[in-house]
This record gives C-alpha cells, sequence and structure tokens, in this order.
C-alpha cells in the first residue's frame, strides 16, 4: 500500500473498478434473466431453472459486502504496518 498525500492511499482505484463492475454485471445478468423468466410458461423446465439462477445469485451481493469490509479491513491494517 502506497501513500501519496495525506488522506490518499494508492492501489485502492483498482479495486473500487473492480467491485463497480461486478455489481454491474450481476446487475445486467439479474435484469436478462428476469426478462427470460417472464418470456417462458410457467410450467417449463426453463421457466424453473430460471428462478432457481436468479435465486442463487441474489445471494452475491452478500458477499460481496463481505468482500468489501475484509479488504476495507486489510486497507487500514497495512496502513497502521506501514507506518509503525
Amino acid at each position: 500500500m502506497k501513500l501519496m498525500k495525506k488522506g490518499q492511499v494508492g492501489n485502492i482505484q483498482g479495486f473500487v473498478m473492480a467491485i463497480v463492475g461486478v455489481a454491474v454485471v450481476l446487475a445486467v445478468g439479474l435484469i436478462v434473466l428476469s426478462e427470460l423468466k417472464g418470456s417462458t410458461t410457467t410450467d417449463s423446465d426453463a421457466y424453473n431453472a430460471t428462478g432457481t439462477i436468479i435465486a442463487k445469485l441474489a445471494t452475491v451481493p452478500t458477499w460481496i459486502g463481505i468482500l468489501i469490509t475484509v479488504a476495507l479491513a486489510f486497507i487500514v491494517l497495512g496502513y497502521f504496518y506501514t507506518r509503525g
């Protein structure tokens, strides 16, 4: 972790962009899957499979929150480690 100016930490931009990219891809994927589910009949296997995939993908934002929390903890710990 590189300290640039007061209050700025280098190399965080890549992490933030990766999280934003994952969130955008997840949101677009869920929108496409919900449209696909709406276009199929309610008794078909495709309808059931799409519903299962949507339910599984809906748990991903929880993991993103945990990932952000852990990364921020490492950033704070790294700041104090390199400082002392």
